[in-house]
């Protein structure tokens, strides 16, 4: 059909649509199609059709809010392939370039998302908040924005590098977490998850935000409230991370309650286990072990 249609994409379009395809668009079928003389508008139009595309063009085109967002298969694609990205740099890269190609598009808050994760991951605070703040001003209920915005302003080489916007910082902190957790509650589920993903999804989000709030506390001497909020976050998800128990036991030995904070380090090492992690976890149990000497 491809070779056939002589570059009247519209038509082609078209008939793609209304015939529908059985096959996903793998790499080596992209390479083919390609290959008959599909360009990138064309084949986000096929992929708009396949079994998974379908289930992903809802999903990528419904805000975490459950808000209808209007935008081409083309946009909602490059999404897709930036979500899917594992090497960071060439997330990064591919972010950049939707922004070039889409500057209008209603998916940029979600790419901005994307870039600030990846800036998150890498340690680099100062990209991940421009990057969160972006996305906020054009979907100031991106959910996702708002709990990396929630988890990155209270970071301690953050605030010790703006020591006088401090106070700001960790009270927009607190803010967006509070905010997330309201959004959450209209979090919708995708088209091709199972109830039990999505609410696994959900209360991972639940829990970060919780955690967001712990290290806020943390930050402000509050060593009770930040016990209370990452004991949250750990009762919130069937899977909570080495980092939530580490911060717990680091918020008990504040409060100078060095059994329970032995307890949640030893959870932290048991999670960390073989890994860089359960060096730092032991490393902080045996200073707290020495105390109860």
């Amino acid at each position: 059909m491809i070779k056939q249609s002589k570059g009247d994409t519209r038509s082609l379009s078209a008939a793609i649509a209304d015939r529908g395809v059985n096959f996903e668009l793998e790499e080596k079928t992209e390479k083919k199609l390609q290959k008959a003389g599909a360009d990138d508008a064309l084949m986000a139009e096929i992929w708009k059709v396949t079994p998974s595309g379908k289930a992903r063009m809802r999903a990528l085109l419904t805000s975490p809010s459950g808000v209808d967002l209007q935008a081409s298969p083309e946009e909602a694609m490059a999404l897709q392939q930036i979500q899917s990205e594992s090497a960071a740099d060439r997330r990064l890269q591919m972010a950049e370039a939707f922004q070039k190609k889409f500057p209008n598009s209603a998916l940029l808050s979600y790419v901005e998302t994307e870039a600030a994760r990846v800036h998150q991951e890498q340690g680099d605070y100062d990209a991940a908040v421009q990057s969160c703040r972006k996305s906020l001003q054009i979907d100031p209920d991106n959910t996702f924005s708002l709990i990396i915005l929630a988890l990155v302003l209270p970071q301690p080489k953050l605030l010790q590098a703006n020591p006088n916007q401090a106070p700001a910082m960790l009270s927009e902190a607190a803010a967006d977490a509070n905010r997330a957790l309201a959004l959450l509650e209209k979090l919708r589920k995708r088209p091709d998850e199972s109830d039990e993903q999505f609410e696994a999804r959900k209360a991972s989000f639940v829990a970060d935000a919780h955690f967001a709030l712990g290290m806020n506390e943390m930050q402000q001497d509050q060593f009770d409230k930040a016990v209370a909020e990452y004991q949250a976050a750990i009762s919130s998800t069937k899977k909570p991370t080495f980092q939530y128990y580490y911060r717990l036991a680091e918020a008990y030995a504040s409060e100078g309650k060095i059994s329970e904070a032995i307890d949640a380090v030893q959870k932290a090492s048991e999670l960390g286990r073989g890994t860089p992690m359960q060096k730092y976890a032991d490393d902080l149990m045996a200073q707290l072990k020495q105390k109860l000497q």
